[in-house]
C-alpha cells in the first residue's frame, strides 16, 4: 500500500456540460429493463434530458422509442443522441435538421458542437450545479479539472464567478463558440477546440485500419481545409487542441501541423486529445514538433469495451504508454498529461486502468501517472 493520492489534475473534462446535466435521468450502468422502466416513468408532457445511453448496450428498436415519453437520450461518449418519437414530434418545429439526422452517425459527428451546445441549452448550467460536481470531484480525488468545450458565454461567465474557478484552470472553446464570445470572453478562453475525427462508440474515430464489421471512420474535414483553419486561428495567439483518436485521423493533423510549421503559422502551445491509436512514427513526428499528448488512462477500458468492433491488434495498440515513454521520450506531467474525459471522473477508474490494463504496452506506473495528473 503506497502513501495516499494527491488530488488529480484532470487535464481533459467538460465541467462545464456535466455540471449542467447534474441531476438528470441516468442510464449508465442499467439493464435493458432496467433502462425502459425509467424511461417510461419521465414525463409526458415535456422533453427530458437522460444521460448514459449507450449504441453499444443499450439498443432501442423504433417501436420501443414510439412507446416513451419525449427524451433525448445523450451517448455516453457525448457523440450521438438518440431521440423518442415524442420527442421528435416536439422538436420538429424548432429543429427539423435534428430530428430528420439523429440517427446518422456521420452527421451528429459533423455537427458534434451543435450538438453539445443544444445539450447545454436543454440543461443550462447554475452556480449550483457547479458547486455540487466540483465537490463531487473532490470526494472522487480529483481536485482540479480543465473544461475542454465551454459551449456558450453564460456558462463561462458561471464558472468565471464561483468560487470554484480556481478548480477549473482552463477553458477551451469551439471556434464556432469564439467567434460569438463578447472581448471579455474571449480574454477569458484558453484557447480553441478542434475535433479531427469522432469518436470510437459510433464508429466514426478514424482508425488506420477498418473496423470489425467494415467501415474505418470519418475525417470531419479535408487536409487542405484542416490547414486552412489551422493557419487563420494560430493568428489569434491562443493555445490549440485537437480531438483525434483514429491513426488516419492523427496523420492529418500531424501533416497540418507540419505545414503550420513550413509557412510560420503558430501557436503558443499544441495539445492533441486522445491519441489512442498513435503509432511510433507519427509519436516522434509529434514529439519534433513539441506537441503535447493528452491523453486517458481510463480509456484504456475500451480494448474490453470495443472488442465487437475493435481487430486484436488495435486493442493491443490502443494507449501506447509505453511506445510513448519508453522509445520515443514523451514524459508525463510535461508533454504527456492525463485526463478522464468524465469517462468516468475520479482517481479510482485511472488507477485501475492505468496501473492494471490488459496490455502491457498500456501499463503506467505509479509515479508516472501521478506524474500525468499533477
Amino acid at each position: 500500500m503506497g502513501p495516499p493520492l494527491p488530488l488529480l489534475r484532470d487535464r481533459h473534462s467538460h465541467v462545464s456540460l456535466y455540471a449542467a446535466l447534474d441531476g438528470c435521468p441516468d442510464l449508465c450502468g442499467l439493464t435493458k429493463r432496467q433502462a425502459s422502466r425509467l424511461l417510461r416513468a419521465l414525463p409526458p408532457d415535456r422533453l427530458s434530458t437522460v444521460t448514459g445511453w449507450s449504441s453499444a448496450s443499450l439498443s432501442f428498436t423504433r417501436r420501443e422509442l414510439a412507446a416513451l415519453p419525449p427524451a433525448l437520450l445523450l451517448n455516453a461518449s457525448l457523440h450521438g443522441v438518440l431521440l423518442t418519437r415524442a420527442a421528435e414530434e416536439l422538436l420538429e418545429p424548432s429543429a427539423p435538421e435534428l430530428v430528420a439526422n439523429h440517427r446518422d452517425a456521420d452527421w451528429c459527428e459533423r455537427h458534434a458542437v451543435e450538438l453539445l451546445a443544444l445539450y447545454a441549452r436543454a440543461a443550462p448550467l447554475t452556480p449550483e450545479k457547479l458547486e455540487r460536481f466540483m465537490r463531487r470531484l473532490q470526494v472522487s480525488g480529483v481536485g482540479w479539472a480543465e473544461d475542454l468545450l465551454v459551449t456558450d458565454e453564460s456558462a463561462l461567465r458561471v464558472i468565471r464567478a464561483s468560487p470554484w474557478s480556481g478548480c477549473v484552470p482552463a477553458c477551451w472553446a469551439a471556434p464556432e463558440a469564439f467567434r460569438s464570445f463578447s472581448p471579455e470572453a474571449r480574454a477569458w478562453t484558453t484557447g480553441f477546440k478542434l475535433f479531427a475525427d469522432g469518436a470510437l462508440a459510433l464508429r466514426t474515430a478514424a482508425l488506420s485500419e477498418p473496423y470489425l464489421g467494415g467501415g474505418s471512420g470519418l475525417l470531419l474535414r479535408t487536409d487542405e481545409e484542416l490547414a486552412l483553419e489551422l493557419a487563420a486561428l494560430s493568428e489569434w495567439g491562443k493555445p490549440l487542441a485537437i480531438h483525434a483518436i483514429g491513426g488516419k485521423a492523427l496523420n492529418q493533423v500531424l501533416k497540418a501541423l507540419e505545414r503550420c510549421r513550413r509557412e510560420g503559422a503558430a501557436f503558443p502551445l499544441v495539445r492533441i486529445e486522445h491519441a489512442q491509436f498513435i503509432g511510433e512514427t507519427q509519436a516522434r513526428r509529434a514529439r519534433e514538433l513539441g506537441v503535447v499528448l493528452s491523453m486517458q488512462p481510463n480509456f484504456s477500458a475500451d480494448s474490453r469495451d470495443y472488442a465487437d468492433r475493435l481487430c486484436e491488434r488495435l486493442r493491443a495498440a490502443n494507449n501506447p504508454f509505453r511506445m510513448l515513454i519508453d522509445r520515443v521520450g514523451f514524459r508525463p506531467g510535461q508533454d504527456l498529461v492525463f485526463g478522464s474525459d468524465g469517462m468516468p471522473h475520479g482517481a479510482e477508474a485511472a488507477l485501475e486502468w492505468g496501473l492494471s490494463p490488459l496490455y502491457p504496452g498500456q501499463r503506467l506506473t505509479r509515479d508516472e501517472l501521478l506524474a500525468g495528473y499533477a
